[in-house]
C-alpha cells in the first residue's frame, strides 16, 4: 500500500510553493472488564491521508480515505482551493516558514506483541484482575481494561522529503469506586499515566498484576481521608521531550516532518511556547 501511495504522490506534481502527504493507518482494540462482566470489545481500523498546501502564502488542508489516484487528486485539489482562499487572510504568511524536508525511518521497539497472545488469554488476564478489586461491601464499582494501538504513519513532501515511523501503544488501567454515606471517591491505576510505546511486556514493568489489592484498600482509606490542604506552590516547570524512549508521544518527527528535541513549555511559571507544530507556534508568535 505504502508504494502505491508514494507513486501516486509522484503522479501528481503540485504547481504550488509546498506540498505534503501524511497517510496513517491505525488499528484500536480495547478490552474492559467491570464488575467481573465483559463489555463488549471495540476493535476499529482507521486508514486515511491528509494533505497540506502551501502557496502564495495560504495554506489548506483536506483530508481523504479514498487513496486511489483520483482520490488522492481530489484532496490535492481541494487542499489547493482552500490555500488560495486563505492566501492574504491568515494570521501569518504561511509562505514564510520554513518546512523541512526530512528523510528516515523510526519504529517502536516492542518486546511482546499484542499478537503474541491469544484473545482469550488477554480477555482472562482482565478478569483475573478485576475480580481482585472488589474486597469491600462500599466498593461499588470497579474496573479493568486493556486498551492496544498499532500505527503506521508515510510523510511525504513534494521537495523529497520521507519519513516512515511505526507506533505500538498499550494502556492498561484498573479503577475502583467506593461509596460510604454521602461520600463516594475513586483509584485509578494506570490509563495514560501509564500508556507507553511498547506492548504486553509493560505490564510487567508496571507491576500490573500486583495492583488490585492494594488500589482497593486505598479507596476505603480516602473514604475517611481529610481534603488536600491547600496554599501558594512552587512555580511550575513543564518540559515536552519526544526523544525520551518508549513514552506515548516517543517520534523522532511530528506532522509536519520537524525532528523531535527537547523544549520548555513553562519554565519558572512563564509560558514560553504552545503545544503543537511549526503553524500552531507561528500563530502564537513563539519560537
Amino acid at each position: 500500500m505504502l508504494d502505491t501511495i508514494e507513486r501516486h504522490f509522484k503522479d501528481l506534481p503540485p504547481a504550488v510553493d509546498f506540498c505534503s502527504l501524511r497517510f496513517v493507518a491505525e488499528q484500536n482494540e480495547q478490552i474492559e472488564v467491570r464488575q467481573d462482566l465483559l463489555q463488549p470489545i471495540d476493535t476499529h481500523d482507521d486508514v486515511g491521508v491528509m494533505i497540506t498546501v502551501v502557496d502564495g502564502g495560504g495554506l489548506g488542508y483536506a483530508a481523504t480515505s479514498d487513496l486511489t489516484l483520483s482520490g488522492l487528486r481530489a484532496a490535492l485539489d481541494h487542499a489547493t482551493h482552500w490555500a488560495h482562499q486563505t492566501a492574504g487572510q491568515a494570521v501569518v504568511d504561511h509562505g514564510q516558514i520554513t518546512r523541512p524536508a526530512p528523510v528516515g525511518d523510526y519504529t517502536a521497539p516492542v518486546a511482546q506483541p499484542w499478537s503474541q497472545v491469544s484473545l482469550s488469554d488477554r480477555i482472562d488476564r482482565a478478569k483475573g484482575q478485576c475480580a481482585r478489586l472488589k474486597t469491600d461491601d462500599r466498593i461499588v464499582d470497579w474496573s479493568v481494561s486493556l486498551w492496544w494501538i498499532g500505527s503506521e504513519q508515510l510523510y511525504l513532501t513534494s521537495d523529497g522529503g520521507r519519513t516512515h515511523q511505526r507506533f505500538e501503544y498499550l494502556i492498561p488501567g484498573l479503577s475502583v469506586t467506593a461509596n460510604e454515606g454521602g461520600e463516594t471517591v475513586s483509584r485509578r491505576y494506570g490509563g495514560f499515566d501509564f500508556g507507553r510505546q511498547g506492548c504486553l511486556e509493560i505490564l510487567d514493568q508496571v507491576a500490573f498484576d500486583e495492583q488490585a489489592p492494594r488500589l482497593s484498600e486505598e479507596v476505603v482509606q480516602l473514604l475517611a481521608a481529610p481534603n488536600c490542604p491547600t496554599g501558594t506552590m512552587d512555580l511550575l516547570n513543564i518540559t515536552s521531550d519526544p526523544t525520551i524512549t518508549d513514552e506515548f508521544a516517543t517520534y523522532w518527527w511530528d506532522d509536519d516532518g520537524v525532528a523531535a528535541d527537547r523544549q520548555f513549555i513553562i519554565r519558572d511559571g512563564i509560558l514560553e511556547r504552545g503545544l503543537g507544530g511549526i503553524t500552531s507556534q507561528s500563530r502564537a508568535d513563539h519560537p
